[in-house]
C-alpha cells in the first residue's frame, strides 16, 4: 500500500519549541509472520543529506534526527521515546528497501518524506545559540541511553510514524492512509494543547477555494452560497474528517487538508459571506507517537517505555543485534 506524502512547511527550525508535524511511511509490506527472526542490523545506514548519499553509524543518524525532530527543552523521557521511534522507523525503511526518491540511500533528510536531520557539528550553534553545547550534550546523552532499542511487532521493526500533536486521541493508520496496522490505533493523547499550533485557522476567499478546487476536484459544484459547499462529513474516532461532500463530490479529509494547507484533518468550516475560515485541532497527521503528548506524559512521570507502548499498543521493545 502506498502512503502519500507532501511537503507543507510543518518543520519550523526557528521556533525551538515546535517540532515538525509530518513524517509518513512510503509503503507497508505484508504484516510480519509470527515466526520472524530476531531483529538484526548492521549498525550502519546510508542517508541522503543535501542530495548526497552518506554512510554513517545508525546511532549518529538517530542523534541528527532527534536534534531535528524534538526540542531539547522537552523532558528526557520524551526525547528517549522520540529516539527509539526514529531509530525504529529508520530500520524499518532500511529493511523495506530504497524508494525511487533516493535510490542511493536508505533514508533522506526531508522531514516530509523521511525525517528531519540536523548535523550537530555544523548546525548546533545556529539552531540553539548560546545553549548549543548543553542542548547537544543532552540529545547525545538521551540517545545513548536508548542505544540499539527499537519497537517490534511479531519480531520486526514497526512503522513508527510520529507527528507533532495529536488531538485528544491519536488517529488510526486506517483512517488516515487506508491501511489497517494493528499497532497504529487510536489511543488517548492528552497534552497536545500545549503545542503552539494545536489550534489554528486558515482563511480563504470563496474565489481562492474555487481556484484550488478546479485543479484537484474539478467536478465539484462550487456555485451558489459557500455555506452549501460542505455537507455530510464523516469523522474518525479521533475527530479527523474521513470524508465530506465538497460541492457534491465525496472527498477525503486528507485531500482537503492538503488542498487548503491545514494543520490537520480535524477541522471545521465557518462561512461568513464569501470568506471561509477553517479551524483545526492538532498539528500533523496524528498517527503514532504524539511528540507533545510524549512531553506531557513524561511530565506526569511516565517512562519512555510506557510512552511508546501506549502510542504503539501491542509492540515490544527489542534490542538490535549487530
Amino acid at each position: 500500500m502506498y502512503f502519500p506524502y507532501f511537503v507543507e512547511g510543518d518543520f519550523i527550525p526557528q521556533e525551538s519549541t515546535l517540532v515538525h508535524a509530518e513524517m509518513q511511511p512510503e509503503q507497508v509490506t505484508e504484516e510480519p509472520k509470527t515466526d520472524a527472526e530476531p531483529v538484526a542490523a548492521s549498525g550502519r545506514i546510508t542517508v541522503e543529506v543535501d542530495g548526497e548519499a552518506r554512510e554513517m553509524a545508525l546511532e549518529d543518524y538517530v542523534v541528527s534526527v532527534v536534534s531535528g525532530e524534538i526540542s531539547p527543552d522537552f523532558p528526557e523521557e520524551a526525547i528517549k521515546a522520540q529516539a527509539v521511534a526514529a531509530r525504529t522507523y529508520a530500520l524499518y525503511k532500511q529493511q523495506t528497501g530504497r524508494p525511487a526518491q533516493h535510490q542511493d540511500a536508505d533514508v533522506c533528510d526531508n522531514p516530509a518524506h523521511c525525517a528531519a536531520y540536523v548535523d550537530l557539528k555544523t548546525e548546533a550553534v545556529a539552531r540553539w545559540g548560546e545553549t548549543a553545547n548543553a542542548d547537544a550534550a543532552k540529545i547525545r546523552k538521551t540517545v545513548k541511553e536508548t542505544a540499539g532499542m527499537v519497537l517490534t511487532y511479531e519480531g520486526k521493526p514497526i512503522v513508527a510514524v510520529f507527528s507533532a500533536a495529536a488531538g485528544k486521541k491519536s488517529e488510526r493508520a486506517a483512517d488516515v492512509w487506508g491501511t489497517e496496522i494493528p499497532y497504529l490505533q487510536s489511543v488517548d493523547s492528552p497534552g497536545g494543547e500545549a503545542c503552539p499550533k494545536y489550534h489554528a485557522t486558515v482563511t480563504l476567499s470563496a474565489d481562492e477555494v474555487r481556484k484550488r478546487a478546479a485543479k484537484s476536484v474539478p467536478s465539484a459544484d462550487l456555485s451558489g452560497d459557500p455555506s452549501s459547499w460542505f455537507k455530510a462529513s464523516k469523522r474518525s474516532e479521533a475527530g479527523g474528517i474521513l470524508k465530506v461532500k465538497f460541492g457534491g463530490v465525496d472527498v477525503q479529509g486528507t485531500a482537503l487538508r492538503t488542498l487548503f494547507g491545514l494543520n490537520s484533518t480535524n477541522f471545521t468550516v465557518k462561512v461568513d459571506g464569501d470568506i471561509l475560515t477553517f479551524s483545526t485541532t492538532g498539528y500533523g497527521h496524528g498517527v503514532g507517537l504524539s511528540q507533545w503528548g510524549a512531553k506531557y506524559a513524561a511530565e506526569q512521570g511516565q517512562t519512555w517505555q510506557e510512552i511508546l507502548t501506549h502510542y504503539y499498543p501491542g509492540t515490544k521493545i527489542t534490542q538490535i543485534t549487530v
